[in-house]
């Protein structure tokens, strides 16, 4: 028996790695898994140049058992196994640094994509001690006569001494400590190997509990507990649809059917393979409204579950795709639980995203009935990507849908343009507003409805930060209908001069009308006879921001900068011509202020606005009202 004291401040080690480094306890058996995954793949490769290699020993497998007298879990291997020399070298990794030196190598391990840390065996095998308070090894390698065993409690020693191991391979024993005595049940065994490694491309067996009908345990049987098979490297021509819904079903925790599958194996450069699914209806156990929640596919590398959500494959305005995502080109630190930052990652979240837009146009054109679904329980989220991305805001916003002034339904930007081929505009017109019903009763519609030009309404929440990103769809201008001056009918050189005529008849009112609510609130007071029957409206100054966006920036503590509107009253309307008559004959007249007030919040409250006051308008109302019944 040799006893060895370790070089480092072990204790300081253990404790950087299994409470800075490791935040999740149960990844132990991970890595442990992995440890003996890794170590059949060294025997099988060492056997294609040794053929004497195996020996009868050619069924590669990993057998775990749980013994619960003893508190005692073991995972066993029949891997390569290690010689003495390999055993004080694996293991003595984090022994042979000391702690700053270590520490060091972990902060280099984060700046540099290229140190695989996580290679070490060391490092993952420490992880036993998060739940274990005693750990042996005993490991046997065709290359040394002798088997050996080693033995600590990861504090101040550890011995290494010779077994009596005689097949090839290695044996962890943990003795589970009193805080972690659930690990020594076979059901929380067989849900940490199902959760992280089912896939691990081995045989995991266990001696799983048999009981008759009474329900008194009457022996074992060893059953093999993961799949060896991942669905996601299956050739597509293996897998029917049910299975794919199954798989869905299974990892998303969805009841329904998913919208399409999304089946990839990219080979190249950065080689990976996803099975990412488009889900048609809302799960109740994912709250997709809030973008800091955990999303994002599970990455598996080499066969081993990395992260249960990795939001670094998929950017947050997809965070409502589940599925899979394996690569054995991703470099991990020191703990699987940390991915570092780098280019092969970027590179697969640029693959995988244009895979998921590239399956929405799919089905917004072969299933147009349940792409209607997804976008009416996902489409908000959806339209993020218009206004968070770059290069793709044109795409994402060609599978969205908004509703039509005109059809009365969901349409595309692209049905939208199609429809106006047979006109020469050329812009795609638009109205931001927070419901339909507000939006539908603008009085800017009015000129849309009588010469049939559609108009797309913008009516959720996102919608008014879209515009202020998204100005040009295909060559084709986004202009609001409540900014700028458009004019839709040819007009008369009749008709021209006597709009000309009104303007001049009516300046000095209009002077008056702005004075009077305050040229510190209106940049300008205007006329405009396209506003069907209504009084007034108020218009965004050209490059302005919308009412909308202003208040989403203000609830969200923003500051935003005054910004004057323009009031627009329509010279044809009942009111505004008494107003008129009004100023002519009294200029100082208590009621034509009273009117000019009441046609500014009027205008406020036209496009879903607040009035500070809103007692004071009920008022002018009711005088209005009482007037007009004399």
């Amino acid at each position: 028996m040799t006893k060895h004291n370790f070089e480092a401040e072990t204790g300081k080690v253990l404790e950087l790695l299994t409470h800075s480094i490791y935040s999740n306890k149960e990844i132990f058996l991970r890595e442990l898994i992995s440890n003996s995954a890794d170590a059949i793949d060294k025997a099988r490769i060492k056997s294609l140049t040794d053929t004497t290699f195996l020996g009868d020993d050619s069924k590669f497998e990993i057998k775990i058992r749980v013994d619960k007298e003893k508190n005692l879990l073991i995972i066993e291997d029949n891997g390569i196994g290690m010689t003495a020399d390999e055993l004080h070298k694996c293991i003595g990794t984090i022994a042979k640094s000391g702690t700053s030196e270590f520490v060091e190598k972990l902060k280099k391990a984060k700046e540099n994509a290229d140190n695989n840390l996580i290679g070490q065996f060391g490092v993952g095998f420490y992880s036993a001690f998060m739940v274990a308070d005693k750990v042996e090894l005993e490991t046997k390698s065709p290359l040394d006569a002798k088997s050996h065993k080693w033995i600590s409690d990861g504090k101040s020693e550890y011995e290494v001494i010779t077994s009596e191991k005689e097949s090839r391979g290695t044996i962890v024993k943990l003795f589970i400590d009193e805080a972690n005595k659930e690990l020594l049940e076979e059901w929380k065994v067989k849900e940490l190997v199902k959760k992280y490694s089912n896939y691990v491309g081995v045989p995991i067996l266990m001696d799983i509990e048999e009981k008759d009908d009474s329900g008194k345990v009457t022996g074992t049987k060893q059953t093999q507990i993961n799949e060896t098979k991942s669905i996601w490297t299956k050739s597509k021509s293996e897998i029917k649809k049910e299975e794919y819904n199954s798989f869905y079903k299974t990892t998303s925790m969805d009841f329904n059917d998913p919208l399409t599958h999304l089946h990839n194996n990219v080979e190249g450069a950065v080689s990976y393979k996803s099975l990412l699914y488009i889900p048609c209806e809302t799960n109740m156990f994912a709250d997709i409204r809030d973008p800091n929640k955990e999303y994002g596919p599970k990455l598996y590398v080499k066969n081993v579950l990395i992260l249960e959500n990795s939001k670094e494959l998929l950017p947050v305005w997809l965070r409502f795709i589940s599925g899979v995502v394996e690569t054995s080109d991703i470099p991990l630190n020191v703990s699987r639980e940390m991915l570092q930052s780098n280019t092969v990652l970027d590179k697969i979240k640029k693959g995988l995203t244009k895979k998921v837009i590239s399956g929405m146009k799919k089905s917004l054109e072969n299933d147009t009935e349940n792409y209607n679904k997804f976008l009416e329980n996902f489409g908000q989220v959806l339209k993020e990507g218009i206004y968070y991305e770059g290069d793709l805001k044109e795409e994402i916003a060609g599978v969205v849908k908004f509703k039509s002034l005109l059809q009365g339904k969901n349409i595309t930007l692209d049905a939208y343009l199609e429809a106006c081929k047979s006109t020469e505009k050329k812009e795609i017109y638009y109205i931001v507003g927070k419901s339909e019903a507000e939006v539908l009763s603008s009085p800017y519609l009015a000129q849309f409805r009588e010469t049939s030009t559609d108009v797309i309404l913008f009516t959720d929440p996102i919608d008014a930060f879209i515009v202020q990103a998204f100005t040009e769809y295909k060559g084709h201008k986004l202009k609001s209908i409540t900014a700028g001056d458009i004019q839709l009918k040819e007009e008369s050189q009749e008709e021209k001069e006597k709009t000309e005529n009104t303007k001049k008849d009516f300046k000095d009112f209009l002077e008056l009308t702005k004075n009077t609510i305050g040229s510190d609130i209106l940049e300008k007071v205007e006329l405009n006879e396209n506003l069907g029957d209504a009084l007034g409206a108020l218009k965004t100054p050209t490059n302005g921001v919308n009412p909308q966006m202003e208040k989403m920036m203000k609830s969200m503590g923003q500051e935003v900068p005054v910004q004057k509107r323009i009031l627009e009253l329509n010279p044809n309307n009942g009111l505004v011509k008494i107003m008129k008559q009004e100023f002519q004959n009294n200029i100082k007249s208590d009621k034509l202020q009273e009117m000019m007030s009441y046609a500014y919040d009027q205008a406020i409250l036209l496009e879903g606005g607040e009035l500070e006051n809103m007692g004071e308008f009920i008022k002018k109302v009711n005088k209005f009202a009482g007037n007009y019944l004399k």
